[in-house]
């Protein structure tokens, strides 16, 4: 990304000086590391976004420009948030409670803004879904993400089990989660209906701005190259799970998905959309317990990066092996890691969401 300020001289001498601030996107210039993020379906996915879904909406950053040049001339020119007092908050993970409310507030709106299309302008919305390139998860037995993710899903039952917690148990969901890319992360990517929405599909902290106005937090997201039509579980619970991680429990979960459920009925309603019973808490509520392990099993592989433990930049790890990031990324954070794991998991299982497994 690049960081300008445009200047516009005026001709007229009583005329201020006029100054924009724009970010340009640009993909990487490494052909390894463009191949391994998928670069050319992420670019396509932002551009189709602003180009289609974010026109006229003010809590959406201003797209100005942006041109489809694959695989490295593309661009992207959008309006720098900056400008509008929107900044990354200080925390990383452990997060505020303000905060994430207010992270939860703006996803259940960006969700709604999906539900009101798929209502009002149903042949434009599925036209852009029928449009949307896969970016992470696919069929594909040599999909990295694959390896990675079923490789660190795992590693919090290791933890459980050298501590000597119910062998069952531990049987159990380390043959669930030894496949947790067939078994948690695939079945999410079949929409089901009425509750499939456009997701941000990437929704963390590094994605989330914020400003606080008369006392009260505001978000606004960036950086939708991830975006795809599925449940909202997909954004709930990878924020949850990487942000919230020492936190989520049963209560937690419950008060942040009523105020979820809250804010994206009383949109909906605003919004015209009818048989609002499709959306109810408790129909949200045990989505969320058949489908939030999707968090977790990303958590099991990011949670460590979020928290800093790691040195390595992505352009390390695309010049190593599938196997080799596996590993490092398995082993990253030690027990520190394993043990939050370990407890996000048991208090998933509080919640719910383990009742399909044991």
């Amino acid at each position: 990304m690049l960081f300008v300020n445009i200047i516009a001289n005026s001709t007229n001498e009583d005329t201020d000086k006029r100054t924009v601030s724009i970010v340009v996107k640009k993909p990487s210039q490494s052909a390894a590391l463009r191949e391994m993020m998928r670069c050319d379906a992420q670019f396509h996915n932002e551009i189709l976004f602003y180009e289609r879904f974010a026109k006229e909406h003010e809590d959406l950053p201003i797209c100005y420009y942006a041109e489809e040049r694959p695989p490295a001339k593309t661009v992207i020119v959008l309006e720098n948030i900056g400008e509008r007092e929107f900044q990354l908050c200080s925390w990383r993970y452990n997060v505020p409670m303000e905060y994430t409310l207010a992270a939860i507030r703006e996803i259940a709106l960006f969700h709604a803004k999906g539900y009101t299309m798929k209502e009002h302008s149903r042949a434009e919305f599925f036209d852009i879904v029928e449009n949307l390139s896969e970016t992470r998860y696919d069929g594909n037995p040599e999909n990295m993400l694959r390896h990675v993710m079923n490789r660190t899903s795992t590693r919090s039952i290791e933890y459980l089990r050298n501590r000597g917690h119910d062998r069952e148990f531990c049987d159990r969901m380390d043959a669930y989660l030894g496949d947790s890319y067939e078994n948690i992360v695939l079945p999410i990517c079949k929409p089901e209906e009425p509750l499939a929405t456009l997701c941000h599909g990437d929704f963390t902290l590094n994605n989330t701005f914020f400003k606080r106005t008369n006392g009260e937090v505001k978000a606004m997201f960036i950086d939708f190259a991830m975006i795809r039509y599925g449940p909202p579980v997909i954004d709930l619970s990878t924020y949850l799970c990487l942000h919230c991680a020492e936190e989520l429990d049963k209560d937690m979960l419950d008060g942040v998905l009523k105020v979820y459920n809250d804010t994206l009925v009383g949109r909906l309603a605003e919004n015209g959309v009818e048989e609002l019973e499709r959306f109810s808490y408790e129909t949200m509520r045990e989505d969320y317990r058949k489908k939030g392990l999707v968090g977790f099993a990303i958590a099991s592989f990011f949670l460590a990066i979020v928290m800093g433990k790691s040195e390595h930049s992505p352009e390390d790890m695309a010049q190593i092996s599938t196997e080799e990031v596996a590993i490092a990324l398995r082993e990253l954070g030690g027990d520190e890691i394993s043990e939050i794991l370990a407890n996000m998991l048991l208090k998933l299982k509080d919640f719910g969401c383990l009742d399909h497994v044991v």
